[in-house]
């Protein structure tokens, strides 16, 4: 636990040190800092607060959600805005509800009927935000019309406290769907059919005086919106704003660290830039998009903002386990490698701590070959106390990049208005644009036998994948009929030359049959040779089934074949999917390859496995001029009814674990996480309520001193830390009486003692 004590004592340092700043300057002689002490995380609770010139939590309705807080802030800890109103069902029936005839089920919630036409036939996503329960057993159940118009009735399934989700999957019929309740006494404060509220209490934001400044430090703030003022994001700070209008009148934010960021969960990047851009600063000068700021997609409609810094250090390794020994922080975007991994840990690695929002490559081989693995902070710190085996203490090259929250819809080829987050192109030209990530193609051997693809492929702005080649099995045909790519032996040289880029490896993608053939084959070759593969690529056109002499096929079996095929490829490798193309067949009809699409999309994204999708749009059968049986757009231009489903169906996350280092094709373990977040807001150090250097335990005399310092103490002592008032360890002393603190400039700093601090001067 070293490291993590160590790096919240970091953090409450420096806000340790500002806050004694301020009170020295008498300029928060009114302020507010967050204690916690409410026995809630509620920010609009004032027993969770401390009045900094009292020394008393604020009068009761001080700090109200309907009022202008002309106050300045300091919070730590997990905060919420919590201030919606909630209804129940009695209340809102007649109205959102019906009465019903059964006294087991007597409310019921239409979700959609026969009259939306094809609307109905959509998934239904319904959303509950359930606040009560007048029982442990209250429960909800769907029934349906199905095809030929007669009811399906589904099971009794429970109803939870907080976000309930139910899913009624797509058919090609219209039809009726609704939700039957057990209890009008049901409590909640939102309820929405596929993304369209039908209630929502309006949250009340979070309002600031417009001179008033709210800091976050060591914590993370969860609220609607902020109107006016500004919030100054410090260190291991993080503000998650949710609503459709999250930062209002003018309100400012500030990053003052370059590891710290702002979440707003549904804006998406392209309306934030357009929107919000000039509310932003670094470190008190305007943002520049893309040299100082970068926006990141939050998966479907949200983006996450943060600075763009290449001094930025996500990455502290370590040569012993469990975080302890000599460290190194690693910048991002470099390539480490050999002798450049500082502290000399080259092949000394043992453990590490990688910062929320990154992923880091670690191999063996100083060039980014051999036996490896990638890990994912995606939205909480990841903590490896020990390395697998074959890393430990013999890593020679490491890579650390920006996550991007995609989802799992893509398109391939640079199709616009598909309202997806990722897209591929076959090649290795594109670029990512606000919106969207890019992920290069490797389409043969002449995109990864030069070190100039690799330069190429490592500096594509938002990518974190790069994709194998394009149906190398085919020896007359694709890449397969060039430089004689369609032998794995060959294919499998070139392919470990895109390890060098540091980023996750996505396999080749073959025809339909090559899932369980050619690629097994190539895949036996990579294990051998320590080659790392860490997701399977497949296509998948229904060719085993005759697709020239069954335009008309039914859907549903189509569909079927489809869910064989990828459950097998799963079962074979035990490693996630990416499909990046298919359909019902270009033979099919343009009615076929729609009701195919609206059976399996629903199930892609319900599957855990598949991480990512692009629907191919089927070429015409004889001529180049005619539109395709599946495409988006028709002649004229306008969204087909084909491509109105791919553009309105929300997709969900690709990678939805707030950490990742799961299994490759050399390594089939999942890596545990040991980071937990400890927050202690009533520390002596930062805000508790005598706010003080001074301690009981220990005392360095003299102080100022030039030379030589004494250190009193009433118990044992091993060594003493000396930290700048940043909070960065400037030297770990032995503690023998008396210690030599000539090599420190002149300032103020802060000793540490057996886990008690006090001011030392340097003169």
């Amino acid at each position: 636990m070293f490291s993590l004590q160590y790096l919240l004592f970091k953090t409450d340092l420096r806000r340790c040190f500002k806050l004694l700043i301020f009170f020295s300057l008498n300029i928060y002689s009114q302020d507010y800092i967050w204690t916690g002490n409410g026995a809630d995380n509620n920010f609009f609770n004032e027993e969770n607060w401390v009045d900094v010139n009292t020394s008393q939590p604020p009068t009761v309705g001080s700090l109200e959600p309907s009022q202008v807080i002309n106050k300045d802030l300091a919070i730590s800890c997990v905060v919420h805005a919590e201030s919606r109103s909630e209804t129940d069902i009695n209340s809102q029936t007649p109205g959102i509800f019906e009465f019903s005839q059964s006294q087991t089920w007597p409310f019921v919630f239409t979700a959609t009927t026969n009259n939306d036409g094809v609307n109905s036939q959509l998934i239904q996503t319904i959303e509950m935000n359930v606040t009560y329960l007048p029982s442990a057993e209250e429960t909800y159940r769907v029934v349906k019309t199905v095809s030929n118009g007669n009811w399906n009735t589904g099971s009794a399934q429970s109803l939870q406290l907080g976000l309930n989700t139910i899913i009624v999957s797509a058919v090609d019929f219209d039809r009726n769907v609704k939700i039957q309740f057990s209890s009008g006494d049901i409590k909640f404060d939102f309820l929405s059919v596929n993304g369209n509220k039908i209630f929502s209490s309006t949250p009340e934001p979070i309002t600031l005086g417009s001179t008033n400044v709210l800091e976050i430090i060591n914590g993370e703030l969860k609220a609607e919106s902020l109107v006016g003022g500004k919030v100054i994001l410090d260190e291991n700070a993080y503000l998650q704003l949710s609503g459709d209008s999250p930062i209002q009148s003018d309100a400012k934010i500030e990053f003052k660290d370059n590891l710290t960021w702002l979440k707003l969960n549904r804006v998406k990047p392209q309306a934030v830039h357009d929107l919000y851009f000039s509310t932003f600063t670094i470190n008190g000068s305007s943002a520049a998009y893309p040299s100082s700021i970068r926006y990141d997609n939050y998966y479907h409609s949200g983006t996450i903002i943060r600075s763009e810094d290449n001094q930025l250090t996500p990455l502290i390794i370590y040569d012993g386990e469990a975080l302890d020994g000599s460290s190194a922080n690693i910048l991002i975007n470099n390539i480490a490698s050999g002798g450049t991994i500082p502290s000399q840990l080259n092949d000394k690695l043992s453990s590490f701590i990688l910062r929320r929002g990154h992923m880091a490559t670690l191999a063996v081989n100083e060039n980014g070959t051999g036996y490896s693995k990638v890990f994912i902070a995606s939205e909480e710190d990841l903590e490896v106390h020990s390395l697998p085996t074959k890393l430990n203490n013999a890593v020679s090259f490491i890579r650390v990049i920006p996550w991007n929250w995609v989802s799992k819809k893509g398109t391939g080829g640079d199709i616009t208005g598909m309202n997806n987050s990722w897209f591929y192109k076959w090649n290795n030209t594109g670029v990512s644009d606000v919106q969207r990530e890019y992920v290069p193609m490797s389409w043969g051997k002449g995109g990864a036998d030069d070190e100039n693809d690799i330069q190429n492929y490592r500096s594509k702005y938002k990518t974190t994948h790069i994709l194998g080649f394009n149906e190398p099995d085919d020896c007359n045909g694709q890449s397969g009929q060039y430089s004689n790519m369609c032998d794995p032996e060959v294919a499998i040289g070139f392919y470990e030359n895109l390890m060098k880029t540091g980023l996750r490896m996505v396999s080749p993608a073959g025809r339909q049959g090559a899932a369980l053939d050619w690629i097994n084959t190539f895949n036996q070759f990579a294990i051998q040779n320590d080659i790392r593969i860490d997701v399977i690529a497949v296509h998948w056109y229904d060719w085993n089934s005759n697709p020239q002499n069954s335009p008309n096929a039914d859907p549903i079996e189509i569909f079927e074949r489809f869910k064989n095929y990828l459950s097998n490829v799963y079962e074979f490798y035990n490693l996630p999917i990416w499909i990046t193309e298919f359909n019902a067949n270009k033979y099919r009809t343009t009615e076929v390859n729609e009701a195919f699409m609206k059976l399996a999309i629903p199930f892609l994204e319900s599957t855990s496995y598949i991480e990512r999708y692009a629907w191919f749009e089927p070429v015409a059968i004889d001529d180049s001029t005619v539109m395709g049986n599946g495409e988006f757009y028709e002649i004229n231009g306008n969204l087909s009814s084909l491509g109105l489903f791919y553009k309105s169906y929300e997709s969900s996350p690709s990678i939805p674990e707030n950490y990742y280092s799961g299994p490759n094709n050399l390594n089939n373990t999942v890596q545990a996480n040991q980071y937990t977040f400890v927050c202690n807001p009533s520390n002596v150090l930062s805000i508790g309520y005598k706010l003080q250097m001074s301690n009981e335990k220990f005392k360095l005399f003299p102080n100022p001193a030039k030379h030589l310092v004494q250190i009193q103490s009433k118990g044992e002592m091993d060594y003493i830390y000396i930290y700048d008032i940043k909070g960065s360890l400037i030297s770990k002393l032995e503690a023998d009486k008396v210690i030599d603190v000539s090599m420190l400039e002149s300032g103020v700093y802060i000793a540490k003692l057996n886990h008690y601090y006090t001011k030392l001067v340097k003169q």
